[in-house]
């Protein structure tokens, strides 16, 4: 008992216990105490194999990489850094998604306006009539215009013929005249059918307008519903053609229609425009046929224009009943069966 006494109650030297407490912590794994504790990292390189290191190479920098513990267990993971088409990939749905959401915003906004711009469907039937008989004006304008130029032409004509008749040399101011004349006129009729389409854009405009109107009102739809297609226009004096071939091809009909409803004898032609005449007791009336193009790049067209004029009245209004007639077989006589065209 003594000696167990004298063990108890005996302490070691200080230098043994310093000793003692590096041992011990040495057996835990902290001989390192004071310093950083060593990383282990796993990383895949670009064959596809999996390294264990301390450190992550810098050619590997930019490739996805974890830290473990000295467990094995995960305690912190690095993703890859992105590609340069991957970066402007998310910049590109960033853009899309903003450009999203600002469309519906902005429809939002359109279809409270409607709403409160327009309260019944007659109200958009009302409005749309309206623009149509705004650029009916204007085409009337243009209708006006042309055979005010019309007459001018037939003056000039009327002087250049007199000229062939006296056997008098034509000056070459007058045939400038004749040829300013028919491009006048031209481009007039060129307006008149982008005017007519201007119409039937209103049209389909409107018809897509009144059938979002009736979704937003939850109006049952319109009793005889349209394709989805839109409505193209179709006037029974207008013809369009493509090509050199084709379009002449339609070109020598159109004339031969017209001669065959017409006086040849009193005719005025020029570069895609021939100028021909009917008259009876009550009035006098034109038929106008003209090539129009309002560009290279546009779609050419041919369009007739019949005019009157009552000798008594001189109402503008064509009362003879073959001039319906003459309107409506147009497009069919000069298109046949099986070719394009409208």
């Amino acid at each position: 008992m003594a000696l167990l006494a004298h063990r108890a109650t005996h302490r070691p030297s200080p230098r043994i216990a310093v000793l003692a407490l590096i041992l011990t912590l040495g057996s835990m794994g902290w001989i390192g105490l004071g310093q950083a504790q060593p990383q282990l990292y796993r990383w895949v390189d670009e064959k596809g194999e999996v390294h264990y290191t301390d450190q992550v190479p810098p050619s590997q920098a930019d490739k996805a990489r974890t830290r473990l513990s000295e467990d094995g267990v995960t305690v912190e993971s690095v993703p890859r850094a992105p590609t340069e088409e991957e970066i402007e990939q998310a910049r590109e749905e960033e853009r899309r998604r903003v450009e999203e959401a600002k469309q519906r915003a902005d429809q939002l906004a359109a279809d409270e306006k409607l709403l409160k711009t327009y309260r019944t469907i007659e109200d958009l039937e009302l409005s749309r009539n309206g623009k149509i008989a705004a650029i009916e004006s204007l085409i009337q304008v243009k209708r006006d215009g042309v055979r005010a130029e019309t007459q001018n032409l037939l003056k000039i004509n009327a002087e250049l013929k007199a000229l062939e008749g006296a056997g008098k040399p034509i000056p070459t101011d007058l045939m400038d005249k004749i040829d300013l004349s028919v491009v006048r006129i031209r481009e007039g009729y060129a307006e008149v059918v982008d005017n007519e389409y201007r119409k039937q854009d209103i049209r389909n405009e409107f018809e897509r307008i009144v059938t979002h109107y009736r979704k937003l009102k939850r109006l049952p739809p319109a009793e005889e519903p349209k394709d989805d297609a839109e409505a193209v226009l179709k006037l029974s004096i207008l013809v369009s053609c493509k090509g050199e071939e084709q379009c002449l091809r339609y070109w020598e009909r159109a004339v031969g229609y017209v001669r065959k409803h017409s006086d040849k004898k009193k005719e005025v032609a020029g570069t895609g425009l021939l100028i021909a005449f009917q008259q009876d007791d009550r009035e006098d009336r034109s038929l106008t046929l003209s090539w129009t193009q309002k560009g290279p790049d546009r779609p050419v067209h041919l369009y007739l224009d019949v005019q009157c004029k009552n000798k008594l009245t001189a109402s503008l209004y064509c009362v003879n009943p073959t001039i319906p007639q003459i309107r409506d077989g147009f497009q069919e006589s000069v298109v046949l069966e099986g070719e394009e065209g409208g």
